[in-house]
């Protein structure tokens, strides 16, 4: 077989593949031998018909389809393998010029494949703005600590029974309804209506106004009020627009929070109150330390990025698109309870324009991915069993910690079996290379 590749923009090529008469005759004869095993013929076991005679019964046609499928298969993938290609996607715009025993092959189409990535002098970028990719000292406030012990004490909190009239803070039950119904969308109605819903005064989150029209009620009250939605509310058919709301209080309840002294502490696992108060600073600490590296290696990578040339066929950037699309719809409909048909019309969007909308991380994406797989293979980036089994003790101790003895072994079991399966180890492998390499950039920002 012979190969003509021809480079084509965006990291796309153009190819053109060419044999001889007697090249194919082979795969009309593999053709031929592949559809008489399957033959019935009167007189003959399966599979044990002549040639000719399978021939005729089968019939040239047949016989041509897949010899062609046959010979399209195998020669496109001796060109990827001779050609060192790799291709992202099915070959498109295929054309089959020529393809008979007497004349030979020749068929043509065009692939995406993996781009080429010229790095440019990146570790030279990276000196430059060496300062700039510092890693800031952080620091925490005490009130920070405070605020997650809030969040705390109202796990913890008591509801008790209030006479007398609502007010900031407190628990209450209410049923909400709308005047005016005429004016709204079976679909607008249903958001807006709800039998005793809960919710503390002050920390719902409502439309503006909407709360402090809560304050200063008996339970068994009913009354209307309006409340307009932000110009900016998400939902545009609801955006500016003034709603009459109906409610009714059905009852109150003052929030009790815990003392925050050491039998509290012991509802976390800790003696003393120090000892969360510590747990809880080093959580943070370590929560901020994890933002402030992120950010400086993302800006390592848009200097790798910056001094590099990359050009990203469209095969990449949609499959990156339909995986952050995949990420961003399960973690709305699985966590948030919203269903992307519905969010997506409270938009006004359709889904292709939605999903054009994140065509700009797509890309960064991509670009971060191919930059970081250049540095991995120019600098021999690899990984050892010593790196898998880090890896898996690491999971072991995250995903063990605090639990019983006896659930401990069980987990820890699970998650050998798991390092077993093929397809998850080669995702950890992955992550691994992907986290190695990030290091050795790192290196090259803070070497001397």
């Amino acid at each position: 077989m012979d190969f003509k590749v021809t480079k084509q923009p965006k990291s796309k090529i153009k190819f053109q593949i060419t044999g001889t008469g007697e090249e194919v005759h082979k795969y009309f004869d593999r053709a031929t031998e592949k559809l008489a095993a399957d033959l019935k013929l009167s007189g003959f076991r399966p599979g044990k018909v002549p040639a000719d005679i399978a021939k005729d019964a089968i019939g040239e046609g047949a016989i041509k389809n897949e010899a062609q499928d046959l010979i399209i298969n195998d020669s496109y993938f001796e060109m990827v393998t001779s050609q060192n290609i790799t291709p992202l996607s099915r070959p498109e715009n295929i054309k089959i010029n020529e393809l008979s025993e007497e004349k030979g092959l020749d068929w043509e189409g065009e692939v995406d494949i993996l781009p080429e990535v010229e790095l440019g002098d990146w570790k030279k970028e990276l000196k430059i703005k060496q300062e700039k990719l510092k890693v800031k000292d952080i620091e925490i406030e005490d009130k920070e600590i405070e605020e997650v012990i809030e969040g705390l004490k109202k796990q913890f909190a008591d509801l008790e029974k209030k006479d007398g009239v609502s007010e900031k803070g407190d628990w209450i039950s209410i049923d909400i309804d709308v005047a005016e119904k005429e004016k709204f969308t079976p679909e607008q109605l249903k958001k807006f209506q709800a039998k005793s819903f809960a919710l503390v005064i002050g920390e719902a989150n409502f439309i503006p106004g909407f709360e402090e029209e809560l304050v200063g009620l008996k339970p068994e009250t009913e009354k209307e009020f309006d409340s307009t939605f932000p110009a900016n509310y998400f939902e545009k058919s609801l955006a500016d627009k003034k709603v009459k709301f109906q409610i009714k209080l059905n009852e109150i309840r003052k929030i009790i929070l815990p003392e925050v002294n050491d039998k509290f502490a012991e509802n976390f696992g800790f003696e003393k109150v120090e000892q969360l108060k510590e747990a809880i600073a080093g959580d943070i600490l370590n929560r901020k330390r994890d933002a402030e590296r992120m950010r400086v290696e993302d800006e390592a990578l848009q200097a790798v990025i910056g001094v590099s040339k990359i050009e990203i066929p469209d095969t990449l950037i949609e499959q990156e698109k339909d995986m952050i699309m995949q990420r961003f719809v399960h973690d709305l409909e699985h966590h948030k309870g919203i269903k992307f048909v519905d969010y997506i019309a409270s938009l006004g969007k359709s889904e292709k324009e939605f999903r054009d909308g994140f065509t700009d991380n797509a890309i960064n994406n991509v670009k971060m991915g191919l930059v970081m797989g250049q540095i991995k293979k120019d600098e021999k980036v690899d990984i050892s069993e010593k790196d898998i089994e880090e890896a898996m003790s690491m999971d072991i101790v995250s995903q063990t910690a605090g639990a019983p003895h006896d659930k401990a072994v069980e987990i820890e079991e699970k998650i050998k079996e798991r390092y077993k399966d093929e397809e998850f180890l080669a995702s950890v492998k992955n992550a691994v290379l992907a986290r190695k390499t990030m290091e050795y950039i790192m290196e090259q920002v803070n070497k001397k």
